[in-house]
Parts: C-alpha cells; sequence; structure tokens
C-alpha cells in the first residue's frame, strides 16, 4: 500500500494516465508526437469509476451515505481547486508578459469553482484548447466527474438498499455505458470532447467494472492476467505517441475504445492476484508516488507554459523553466493542500476486501461509514 494507506497498483494506473497528459501538453511542445495523450483522460474517467463505485458499494450503510460521501468528495478536491485559483490569480499580477489580465482570470476561477467549465466548454467552438478559460481549462474533466458523483450514488446507494446483486447493479451499468457512447457520437466534437454524455459512458463502464469484481465475476487466469496488462499498457503508450488528438474520428472511434479497454484489462489485473512485469512496475514506489500527486499535478502542469508563452526567452529555455515550475507548484500544492486531506481507503480498496453487508432498510441505521 502507498504511504497514504492508498492501494499502490491503482495509484500506478493514475501515473500512466497522467504521463500520456503530460507527453501531450509537454512534450508535443517540442515534437510533432503525441497527440494522442488526451487519452490519458479517458484512463482518468475509467479509473474513477471503478474507485468511486467501489467505495460505495464495500462502505457499510445507506442512512446519510451519499451526504458523506458529498462532503468527502468536497474536502478531498477543493482546497487544492480553490489553491490553483488563488495562486494563478496572484502569479498573473506578478509576471509582467501574462497574457491575460488578473482580473479576468479570477472571473474565469469563478467559472471553475462553480463546477460550469465542462458546460461552458461544451457550448464552445473552436480549439480543444479552450482559450476562453485559460489557466483553468484542463478542469472540464473535474466539472463532468462532479455531475457523475451527485448522480450515480444516489443510484448505487438505492440498488444497496433494494437488495440488488452487485452483478445485477453491474450489467445495467454497462448498458448505460454503451447507450452514453452510442449517443454521444453523432456529436460535434466539442460536446463530445467536453460534454458529460460520453465521459459518462466511461465512468459507467469503471463502475461496471467494480461491481462485476465484487461477485467474484471476470476473474481471471493467472497467465492471462500477467499477458493481457503488457498489451493493454502498450496498445495505451502507442496511442498517446501516435494517434491523433480530439478533433480526429480517429479518437472517438479508436482512441476511446482504447483507452477504456486498456484502463478495464489494467484494473483487473491488479486484482487478479498476479505478480506479472506490469503488475510489479505499476505497484513500484516511484510510479506510485506520481499517481498519488496526479490531482496536483493535473491541476498546475500547463499553468506555467501559458504564463510564460509570451515571455522574451527563446522556446528551448522557456519549456525546461515551465517544467520545473509545474513540479514545484505541483509539490507545493500536494503537500500542503491535498495531503493533509487525504484518507486512506486501502481497507475498502484492496483485493480481497468483502463488500458491504446489505440491509433492510430499517436497519440500515446500526450500520456506519468507514472512517
Amino acid at each position: 500500500m502507498g504511504e497514504t494507506g492508498r492501494f499502490a497498483y491503482l495509484d500506478g494506473i493514475r501515473a500512466v494516465a497522467i504521463g500520456a497528459v503530460l507527453a501531450l501538453h509537454w512534450v508535443s511542445w517540442y515534437v510533432p508526437l503525441f497527440h494522442g495523450g488526451s487519452i490519458g483522460v479517458d484512463v482518468f474517467f475509467v479509473l474513477s469509476g471503478f474507485i468511486i463505485t467501489t467505495l460505495l458499494w464495500r462502505t457499510p450503510g445507506t442512512r446519510g451515505a451519499w451526504g458523506r460521501f458529498v462532503r468527502r468528495r468536497v474536502t478531498r478536491l477543493y482546497p487544492a481547486l480553490v489553491g490553483l485559483v488563488a495562486g494563478s490569480v496572484v502569479l498573473y499580477a506578478a509576471v509582467p508578459w501574462a497574457p491575460d489580465d488578473p482580473l479576468e482570470v479570477a472571473r474565469r476561477g469563478v467559472v471553475v469553482l462553480t463546477q460550469a467549465s465542462s458546460l461552458w466548454a461544451a457550448g464552445q467552438s473552436g480549439s480543444l484548447w479552450l482559450p476562453g478559460l485559460q489557466p483553468f481549462g484542463q478542469t472540464w474533466s473535474l466539472a463532468v466527474e462532479w455531475y457523475f458523483y451527485l448522480l450515480w450514488p444516489v443510484l448505487v446507494l438505492l440498488a444497496r438498499r433494494r437488495g440488488w446483486s452487485a452483478t445485477r447493479l453491474a450489467r445495467v451499468s454497462l448498458a448505460g455505458a454503451v447507450a452514453c457512447y452510442a449517443l454521444s457520437l453523432p456529436l460535434p466534437t466539442f460536446p463530445f470532447y467536453f460534454g458529460p454524455t460520453a465521459r459518462f459512458g466511461e465512468l459507467l463502464v469503471g463502475a461496471a467494472l467494480a461491481l462485476a469484481l465484487q461477485d467474484g465475476r471476470l476473474r481471471p487466469r493467472a497467465g492471462t492476467a500477467r499477458v493481457a496488462p503488457v498489451l493493454a499498457l502498450a496498445a495505451i503508450a502507442a496511442y498517446a505517441l501516435l494517434g491523433p488528438d480530439g478533433h480526429s474520428p480517429l479518437y472517438r472511434y479508436v482512441g476511446v475504445p482504447v483507452a477504456v479497454v486498456g484502463a478495464v484489462v489494467l484494473v483487473r489485473s491488479g486484482y487478479a492476484g498476479a505478480a506479472g512485469p506490469v503488475q510489479r512496475l505499476l505497484a513500484h514506489p516511484w510510479p506510485a508516488a506520481v499517481g498519488r500527486a496526479s490531482y496536483s499535478l493535473y491541476l498546475w502542469h500547463v499553468v506555467p507554459f501559458l504564463l510564460l508563452q509570451d515571455a522574451p526567452a527563446p522556446k528551448l529555455v522557456l519549456g525546461p523553466v515551465a517544467v520545473v515550475a509545474a513540479l514545484a507548484l505541483t509539490w507545493l500544492s500536494y503537500r500542503f493542500l491535498e495531503r493533509p486531506f487525504l484518507r486512506g481507503r486501502s481497507d475498502v480498496l484492496a483485493p480481497g476486501v468483502r463488500a458491504a453487508v446489505r440491509v433492510p432498510a430499517a436497519d440500515s441505521r446500526t450500520l456506519h461509514d468507514t472512517p
């Protein structure tokens, strides 16, 4: 387990996802590669749906569970998000060549903090770089997750109260995922990429995987659990390196399926009990550490690049300076705005943990939420 009590292998998958995003926004600044790194976000969505649903299904108690869940998400996510907005306003006010007025940055920060960035982005047209929301364009994915967090836990808790099996809800989740993906395919580029329709499908795939594993389904054989994750990791890396960006039709027809299936295989193999090369790699302390800090890294990774884009210095110099600044800001955010609010959930997330015992609604008040 990680130092915060988290399941280190899942943190390693986070490292894969953030690595693809960093390659897109950092490395492609210099070379015509890694435009397919946007699939890192797709991997994040599948993993998020898996983790959230596992926590909801395995944690005892239903009375007041939704409110506790939302409060935990606010406590977990908002300190670093507020830090991003406040810190960006200060930086834009302090740097003379900043591309935007700090008051305009503050106004955009209000959009971010009200979790409206995804709906705002989905209604726009033009570049996927979201110039009208920078330096907070990356937060659209957080807003999509919030919409899901407000709806899906209600359905999961209701299913538990009514005595549904995990397998039954998994089938419903998978059907919903297929429907969301199919309905999103005719959409234009912007609402497909930034809107909640396709992304809900990815979150529901992760949810279906979590539920299927609760009833002992989808347990791969040891040999398959060693080979399949190698192929999955290679496919994700290959698309991130050579694939097109989100403007291309190949993204929705090839990139999204590669990311979703690859993420499912990686997560599933981590719960198979096998000790193959990918399992050892992703559970190693180094990628696990990157995964633990991936939220702060995702928030801050583009801000220095945007801030320095008009600086009077060569591009070869600005890139390394921006990377170092992003890493420093990530460390500050993780150390002071994330880590104090982290609560280890390996007691719930780790393989082999039994699901919560479902009881009649009248008796559910005798149970309590896992701390």
